[in-house]
């Protein structure tokens, strides 16, 4: 389950070395090659909660194999794409398959464990799928020197048609007899009710401008640093792995500081550490000749900040109305997508081979940030 949930961040992840190649090889500048990001955001976003009624109506089972045979179809058709549009339709497919990841492996633990060691499969989970975002770059970058940027998607069918086979042979059925499925109508009406609650809304969009922030330099990071500093595809790799140990790192240090401080104190110090992190890179971006080194060490601190903040944020979503925890669970991972993706798509539409645009679009996402946790602490006084 660790490694199948993982599959949706080395899908993304493993692209992100080869965008600069990407737009060389198709001709075409940042403002189309951003799609290849914004329609893999769109297509988890869109499908997440959708998944959670399959796997109820069909089985855990049926949906997982079908998500990750349609990711690896859909990896295939990108490996022979021979325009930009052929490459975006064909990684919506592939965010449409791989969306059934996280979503059906927790159900499986839901359905396989009493709570207590379900927490622990979900921990040891979530541990497994931190390494992706570390090995998925340096694995891209190399391939894409070597190989070039088809070889990426190569892998993702190779290794989604390991995963149907192994879940093919080893995976039962968990679903239990008496599970009534909810309805799209369902669905709508809790998503309807969420939306209007302070309560949800503003820890969801807290960590939907922390995951923006993330994809602004996604979009543009690898051609911003091949430019500025002549690096290449998989030396980004390797710059990209250790700025997701800094996300760890920050994952690790939340549950400490959310025991010592609570919650929402803990979540505050994440805000600062981002406010920090963004001036440093908006002072770097003005600057006439800034060294990697304060670009860098800005990044390291954003991705220690979202570490932070991201799942304490999430946690904060569901809290309030648990009879509604999974479609909260699922709207919430939505709104992130949809914000990252528009982010994205500003990002790719402003690029000029600077970093002064990815600093101001990283501005508003940090301000926005400060006002959306401020809107879920007046839903909550007493806790703040």
């Amino acid at each position: 389950m660790g490694v199948a949930s993982s599959l949706s961040a080395f899908g993304m992840a493993s692209v992100v070395p080869a965008l600069p190649t990407l737009s060389r090889a198709l001709e075409t500048d940042y403002a189309s090659l951003q799609f290849v990001v914004s329609a893999y955001l769109l297509g988890l976003g869109l499908f997440q909660p959708i998944q959670g009624l399959l796997c109820d109506r069909f089985g855990r089972r049926p949906v997982f194999l079908a998500g990750f045979a349609l990711f690896g179809v859909a990896s295939l058709f990108a490996s022979f794409a021979s325009s930009v549009s052929m490459l975006v339709l064909a990684r919506f497919f592939q965010a449409m398959g791989v969306s059934v990841a996280t979503v059906v492996s927790r159900a499986i633990v839901r359905d396989s464990f009493e709570p207590g060691p379900a927490a622990i499969a979900l921990s040891f989970i979530t541990a497994v799928m931190g390494v992706a975002p570390v090995l998925a770059p340096l694995v891209g970058g190399v391939i894409a020197d070597y190989l070039g940027w088809r070889g990426i998607f190569w892998i993702h069918a190779g290794v989604s048609l390991l995963l149907v086979g192994v879940l093919f042979t080893q995976l039962k059925e968990t679903r239990p007899t008496d599970t009534e499925a909810m309805t799209f109508s369902d669905l709508l009406r809790g998503g309807r009710f969420l939306v209007t609650q302070p309560g949800f809304m503003g820890p969801s969009l807290t960590y939907s401008f922390f995951s923006a922030s993330g994809f602004i330099f996604i979009t543009v990071g690898a051609a911003l640093y091949e430019t500025m500093f002549g690096m290449s595809g998989a030396e980004f790799g390797l710059l990209w792995s250790g700025l997701a140990f800094s996300f760890i790192a920050g994952a690790t240090s939340a549950g400490h500081l959310a025991r010592r401080f609570g919650s929402a104190r803990s979540q505050r110090i994440g805000m600062g550490c981002n406010g920090v992190a963004t001036a440093v890179f908006l002072l770097a971006a003005f600057l006439a000749a800034a060294p990697m080194w304060l670009f860098s060490l800005s990044l390291a601190l954003l991705m220690f900040a979202n570490g932070v903040v991201q799942p304490l944020a999430l946690t904060a979503a569901v809290d309030d109305h648990p009879q509604l925890a999974g479609v909260a669970a699922g709207l919430s991972s939505s709104i992130a997508m949809l914000i990252s993706m528009v982010s994205a798509i500003m990002t790719g539409a402003i690029y000029d081979g600077s970093a002064r645009g990815c600093a101001v679009l990283m501005s508003a996402t940090c301000i926005l940030a400060v006002l959306s946790l401020r809107l879920g602490e007046k839903a909550r006084p007493v806790r703040s």
